[in-house]
């Protein structure tokens, strides 16, 4: 005979109502400056200045985006963007877990001071290092040079990698180490055929986090690169923005290009977010 059970929901109570709500009326402010951006960046001129901003379109340019791709220059912006950030982001992780590595897995004199000399970093703001960044990048020669922007986007970046990495190799298990020691694996072998796998989550993470902020970089670029060949896509774009300011669809074609890598790569790595955040740093 079966039995037959009704699972009941428990009603909403009203707390959980009003955070619901509160929750998505945030979600429509947050999404809203892209869906007008997406928007705009598909309308013709005149549809935008006859109906206003908020209307719906009625019709759509799909060459704005070509066109801002062209008058903007951001073919050049694009490439400068992207070998700063593909070589950028993959050499500050490798770095910044080389020094987590025996952070977490090593006892050695002064192991938690240097840590926490790490963590100082985070409450360092930038804009007060702009000049001695300046000066030592004019010392070393690479002014005006995408290779000036490497030295302090590596240690302005270093920090908060170390932290989630130090954070996520100490709860992978110290026995797996033990047991490849005494088979005679090296401390390298163990840190990449080991450690590196399994942190794979946290890799991710700070590739997603890691990337949008150097896309997103702003300051340290205006302050370095002066020479359009070397802009990068935002200061191209703000380039782009005092120049072509009245021309609005253009424009938000322009911001739509400069975002869409970012959506990309969060696309691609956004279900190893939430478990490298949790699983790392969070537990720390």
């Amino acid at each position: 005979m079966a039995v037959e059970v009704s699972l009941s929901r428990r009603p909403l109570g009203l707390g959980r109502v009003l955070l619901y709500l509160v929750l998505g009326l945030l979600g429509v402010v947050w999404l809203s400056p892209f869906v007008i951006v997406v928007i705009t960046a598909f309308r013709s001129e005149a549809d935008f200045f006859n109906y206003g901003v908020f209307s719906i379109p009625h019709s759509f340019e799909w060459r704005n985006l070509l066109d801002a791709w062209e008058i903007g220059n951001f073919q050049v912006y694009y490439r400068n963007s992207l070998i700063v950030s593909f070589l950028k982001v993959p050499l500050g992780i490798l770095i910044a877990s080389l020094a987590a590595y025996p952070l977490a897995k090593m006892r050695f004199p002064l192991d938690n001071s240097i840590f926490l000399l790490f963590l100082i970093g985070l409450a360092v703001p930038i804009h007060v290092t702009l000049l001695p960044v300046f000066i030592l990048i004019r010392h070393l020669g690479l002014s005006n040079t995408l290779w000036s922007l490497f030295p302090p986007y590596i240690a302005f970046g270093l920090p908060l990698q170390i932290f989630v990495m130090r954070g996520f190799f100490k709860m992978i298990p110290t026995e797996l180490l033990e047991a490849a020691r005494l088979d005679g694996a090296t401390e390298l072998r163990n840190f990449w055929l080991i450690m590196m796998p399994l942190a794979k989550p946290a890799l991710a993470t700070l590739f997603i986090i890691d990337f949008v902020s150097t896309w997103n970089e702003l300051l340290i670029a205006l302050v370095l690169l002066n020479s359009e060949s070397v802009r990068t896509v935002p200061l191209g774009l703000l380039n782009f923005q005092g120049q072509y300011s009245s021309q609005i669809t253009d424009l938000n074609a322009g911001i739509l290009l400069s975002i869409l890598p970012i959506i990309v790569v969060f696309l691609a790595f956004q279900r190893y977010l939430v478990a490298g955040l949790t699983g790392g740093a969070l537990k720390e």
